[in-house]
C-alpha cells in the first residue's frame, strides 16, 4: 500500500495497469485463503457494502423470506431489514445465553425462505456456528447461505465450497490484520448469475481497459475490482 501510493504521488495515474495487477495478486490469495475461484472474489469498502450488494441484488418477490439470528452485527441485519419495503419477510431466531443451535435456524426455514445470513463468529458472545453443517442444510432446503465472516475469518479455515456458502463478506481490519477500508465480497460463481449489483462502474466491464467500446456489467457477469 505504501508503495502504491508512493507511485501515485510520482506518476499519477500512468501505471493503473500495474495496479490492476497487485489487485489480481490479492484477489487470489484472497480466493485461496477460503478456497473460492478468483473471479468469485470483489472488493468493497467494508462489510456492510458487500452485504448490500448481495441482499440487494436477489430478485425478490413480495412473501420471500430471509432467516437470521437475533444479536446479528447491525451490518448483517439492516440490509436484509431494508428489504421489507419490497415485501420480504425477515425471521429472526433468537439466541439463548449467545448460542443458537442449527436446529432452531432449520424450524425456521419454509417453503418461501430463500437466503439464510448468519455470522461466522457472533460478535456478542464469540460462538461459532458449523457452517458445513448449515450449509449443508440449506442446500437441501434449496436456499442460499450467506455470511458476515468478519469476526472469525482469519483467525479460523473457512471453506466456502464445503460450506455451500452462497455469499460472504468481511473487512480486513480485524484477524486478517489490514486497514479498514479494503474487504472482500464472495458469490459463488453459480450464484453469481442471480445478483445484478446496484452499483455500476468502469471497473465492472470486460475487458477491462477497454474504454470506447466497453460491455455493461449484467446478472451473470464478473464482479468489480
Amino acid at each position: 500500500m505504501v508503495g502504491l501510493l508512493d507511485d501515485v504521488q510520482h506518476f499519477g495515474a500512468e501505471h493503473w495497469q500495474r495496479w490492476v495487477e497487485t489487485y489480481g495478486g490479492v484477489r487470489r490469495s484472497l480466493a485461496q485463503l477460503i478456497n473460492a475461484e478468483p473471479a468469485e472474489i470483489a472488493f468493497t469498502k467494508n462489510t456492510s457494502e458487500g452485504v448490500s450488494t448481495f441482499a440487494n441484488g436477489l430478485d425478490w418477490q413480495p412473501g420471500d423470506e430471509v432467516v437470521s439470528i437475533e444479536g446479528e452485527f447491525p451490518a448483517n441485519f439492516y440490509p436484509w431489514k431494508a428489504l421489507e419495503k419490497r415485501g420480504v419477510v425477515l425471521r429472526l431466531v433468537p439466541a439463548e445465553e449467545g448460542r443458537v443451535s442449527q436446529e432452531s435456524i432449520l424450524r425456521a426455514l419454509t417453503a418461501r425462505t430463500r437466503v439464510v445470513t448468519v455470522s461466522f463468529v457472533q460478535y456478542l458472545s464469540g460462538f461459532r456456528l458449523d457452517l458445513e453443517k448449515l450449509g449443508k442444510a440449506c442446500a437441501a432446503h434449496g436456499c442460499l447461505l450467506f455470511v458476515d465472516a468478519i469476526q472469525g475469518l482469519g483467525a479460523f479455515p473457512l471453506d466456502v465450497k464445503r460450506a455451500n456458502i452462497a455469499g460472504l463478506a468481511a473487512d480486513s481490519h480485524k484477524w486478517m490484520l489490514g486497514p479498514e477500508g479494503s474487504a472482500l465480497l464472495y458469490v459463488n460463481r453459480q450464484v453469481m448469475e442471480r445478483i445484478t449489483p446496484s452499483e455500476i462502474g468502469w471497473t465492472t466491464v470486460s475487458p477491462l481497459g477497454r474504454f470506447l467500446q466497453p460491455r455493461p456489467f449484467l446478472a451473470g457477469g464478473r464482479l468489480p475490482l
